[in-house]
């Protein structure tokens, strides 16, 4: 960005905490969306901006702007002073500070660090923004509060964001928006994101998806109509980040009299408790030589291993077979094992899936590539739901059954974000499990949960040396055959 001549209408007015209680304080904030220029239906859009020191000194601050849709990994900062307890007020700040005139994007705001001498652990802002038009003396507009990295929702933490209610038809345009503020760990650097967009109706099913790239300090700016989702009533968006990290959401105007709503979606993206284990998700697969079939004690991937678990559901027959294709089957550029399960309920088929899997020859893991899901209803598919392959849309493959088994041992079974994302647990060791199918010995238990499960369940799952599952909650193996 070139160095600007600053021309502002520069207020500082004093407030006291009390008017900032809600908002997000930090020493580095993000206004998220900021414009100046004409709108539909005669609107011409402005931006104010508010910035308070809620320190006991007065404290040097950086606004940076953000174009849209460009790298600003080198933009040029505008720095100002504000005392204690002062708000810094900027009239028509894409104008009068970055000299701007038509412009769409994002402000970063920072507490500049002197030579030599760290930032007070209390120096701490809080800021707003406000993008109006004004009409015949009347204004119109919304609201963006400044918003903290931890606001973020990241593709290491594997869940996604939503916003709700969104409309895009005669009555309301929308408009999603997003900023890129991944930083690189090893160098401390801005990096570029990349997200999957998702448009829902209000059942949950998928209308529209697509994936867009965002280099480094990006805001992104577009019309939800662009999705190709069609007119949409109370719509919900999800964001599924595939790479970095980011902040979300929505402008939702009306058509008649062009007043837009925020529909925020942060996510206070927060790690793993302090002390608690996490998940395995590294398995350097790189230094696999992988095989269609392989000799894994507790799980046999040899053509035409079959096991058929049954069960009751609130008086309805679950069936449950899964058996081993003489099928092969490319994911990632690796050649997979087509591991077939068909779900059935008192007869009727409801769920077939086909499992790409693969054995590691020099660890004796058994690595899941994806699957592909049919949904059936009344004989009908309905659904791809839960659908993933490794090597798309930031998906990659995880284990479903280590060559080593550990007791307490944690890792991912699938890494596909906001899709799939199993992983178990071995939480006991040298069981005997009795089944109609038989007594099977030196059995383990696996604990499988799911962080995208909004319920937080487990399913439980028995693994029987030289057989394989035999107990998946309430079905238990029935017959099996071994090739």
């Amino acid at each position: 960005m070139r160095n600007l001549t600053l021309v502002t209408t520069l207020v500082l007015v004093a407030l006291t905490a009390p008017a900032v209680l809600g908002l997000n304080p930090d020493d580095e904030l993000w206004i998220p969306a900021a414009a100046r220029g004409q709108g539909v239906a005669g609107s011409f859009w402005t931006t104010d901006l508010y910035v308070m020191n809620l320190g006991q000194e007065a404290v040097a601050v950086d606004l940076t702007w953000l174009e849209r849709a460009a790298d600003n990994s080198d933009a040029a900062s505008m720095p100002f002073t504000i005392a204690a307890g002062e708000t810094l007020v900027l009239e028509d700040v894409v104008s009068t500070v970055f000299g701007q005139e038509a412009a769409v994007g994002a402000i970063h705001i920072e507490v500049e660090e002197e030579e030599g001498k760290q930032a007070e652990e209390e120096t701490l802002l809080v800021a707003n923004a406000r993008i109006y038009s004004v009409d015949e003396g009347e204004t119109y507009g919304q609201g963006f509060e400044g918003v903290t990295s931890d606001s973020a929702i990241s593709a290491e933490a594997g869940k996604p964001t939503h916003v709700v209610g969104v409309t895009d038809n005669a009555a309301f345009r929308s408009n999603w928006y997003g900023l890129n503020l991944t930083m690189d760990d090893e160098t401390d650097l801005p990096g570029a994101a990349e997200v999957l967009v998702e448009v829902l109706d209000p059942a949950g099913a998928v209308l529209a998806s697509q994936t867009f790239e965002m280099p480094p300090l990006a805001p992104l700016l577009l019309s939800v109509s662009d999705l190709g989702a069609g007119d949409l009533t109370n719509a919900t968006l999800r964001f599924t980040m595939v790479e970095g990290a980011a902040v979300f959401g929505v402008s939702k105007v009306d058509q008649l009299s062009n007043d837009p709503t925020t529909l925020e979606a942060h996510w206070e993206c927060k790690g793993e408790e302090e002390g608690e284990d996490q998940f395995t998700d590294e398995f350097f697969i790189e230094d696999c030589t992988f095989a269609t079939t392989g000799s894994n004690p507790f799980l046999i991937l040899q053509p035409g291993a079959q096991l058929v678990l049954e069960g009751d559901d609130e008086g309805e027959l679950v069936q449950a077979i899964a058996t081993v294709l003489d099928e092969t089957f490319v994911v990632d550029s690796v050649e997979t094992r087509v591991y077939e399960e068909r779900e059935s309920v008192d007869g009727e088929l409801e769920e077939v899936s086909r499992n790409y899997f693969a054995f590691c020859v020099e660890t004796g893991s058994v690595f899941y590539f994806g699957e592909d899901v049919d949904i059936y209803e009344d004989g009908v598919i309905v659904s791809h739901e839960g659908a993933w392959r490794a090597g798309e849309n930031g998906a990659e493959a995880g284990i479903i059954m280590p060559g080593t088994i550990l007791l307490g041992a944690r890792y991912q079974q699938e890494t596909a974000p906001g899709v799939a994302m199993d992983r178990g647990e071995i939480v006991a060791m040298g069981l005997t499990v009795e089944t109609e199918a038989g007594t099977f010995e030196n059995c383990i238990q696996i604990n499988d949960t799911n962080p995208l499960d909004a319920e937080g369940g487990e399913d439980v799952k028995m693994f029987c040396k030289g057989i394989g599952n035999v107990v998946d909650e309430d079905l238990e193996l029935v017959q099996y055959t071994l090739p």
